[in-house]
């Protein structure tokens, strides 16, 4: 049996088991999500007030830990694997933090920006530094046909930005039950198949573990949600699409792999200034799965859709994205 599938087969097992008993823990010691507020403007997720969440911290242990057992045993160490698992570990922690605030002080603003900009940034520049001491190729392949820059400082600024951006547009994407977690698990997928394409079977590990880790969470994150990943788990998920693509070497296969992440961020960029100068909104509400939730795909509010319908919509042009990178690119 291949190593990646034997990940698979662990990271599956695993979340299967500490899930269900972390989301019990977590009911027990009031780890519950707080009211969601639209002021009246968008779906009414109060029911989900109470539902215990950071399950992330589930999951992501389960493929920190998988990695280290079956990698040390099958000798699949590598630094590409390390310097993202050092991105998906840092992005959780700020994750941890994010949530903690949030759910003991009763407040919507989590972690102080300064300070969780810091942490990102410090795991970005770790990871690069990993992935220097292993002889790894800083070369950043750039769109249009352009030369590729080779560069280790300017590799590590990509990096930085590309791990903040990408790790925040997951955690946008983190508003439905199952949403980010099935959108991860088709982007995972990709990047477990590229990797096996590209012959780097440490990577395809950690994909691998990751996708059975998400595969399990998603009984217990599927609507109705018994529990939520939390900005611990999403923040590491986005952290560690990031790292794969660029480590990989293909950075620009995010922008179809990464397609659901992508469009939920360009609806908020897009909607927050054009708000601010003309008052007026672009799309009923950001991110734009709301919108779907609230009016469908034609924007009437009389015919909304369910979360389902919106989860299924989404997940489809994640797979689509994804088909469309492996067939052009």
């Amino acid at each position: 049996m291949s190593t990646w599938m034997v990940g698979l087969g662990m990271g599956f097992l695993l979340t299967l088991v500490v899930e269900p008993n972390l989301r019990n823990y977590f009911k027990r010691i009031k780890v519950e999500q707080l009211v969601m507020r639209t002021n009246g403007r968008g779906p009414d997720h109060a029911a989900k007030a109470g539902t215990p969440t950071m399950g992330g911290a589930g999951f992501i242990p389960v493929v920190l830990i998988g990695y280290l057992i079956i990698g040390g045993l099958t000798h699949h160490y590598a630094a590409t694997a390390f310097a993202t698992l050092i991105g998906i570990f840092l992005y959780a922690i700020v994750g941890g933090l994010d949530d903690s605030v949030k759910i003991f002080n009763q407040r919507d603003e989590g972690f102080r920006f300064l300070p969780k900009l810091t942490v990102e940034i410090l795991a970005a520049i770790l990871g690069a530094l990993v992935l220097w001491f292993g002889h790894f190729d800083f070369v950043l392949p750039l769109p249009l046909g352009l030369p590729a820059v080779h560069s280790v400082l300017v590799y590590t600024l990509f990096t930085i930005f590309w791990l903040v951006g990408w790790s925040n547009a997951t955690n946008l994407t983190d508003g439905l039950d199952g949403l980010a977690a099935g959108a991860a698990i088709i982007a995972y997928s990709a990047y477990l198949i590229l990797a096996l394409q590209v012959g780097d079977s440490a990577m395809a590990l950690v994909d691998a573990l990751m996708v059975g880790a998400l595969l399990a969470f998603m009984i217990f994150n599927r609507h109705p949600a018994s529990i939520f990943m939390g900005d611990t788990g999403s923040l590491a998920l986005g952290a560690g699409l990031a790292m794969n693509s660029l480590v990989l070497h293909q950075p620009w296969s995010l922008l179809l792999i990464g397609l659901v992440f992508m469009l939920d961020t360009l609806s908020v960029l897009i909607q927050v200034p054009v708000y601010y100068f003309t008052g007026k909104r672009v799309f009923l509400m950001t991110p734009i799965h709301h919108s779907f939730e609230k009016g469908g795909l034609t924007g009437n509010v009389e015919h909304p859709w369910s979360e389902w319908r919106v989860d299924g919509f989404f997940w489809g042009l994640g797979l689509l994205g994804a088909l469309l990178y492996f067939i052009f690119f």
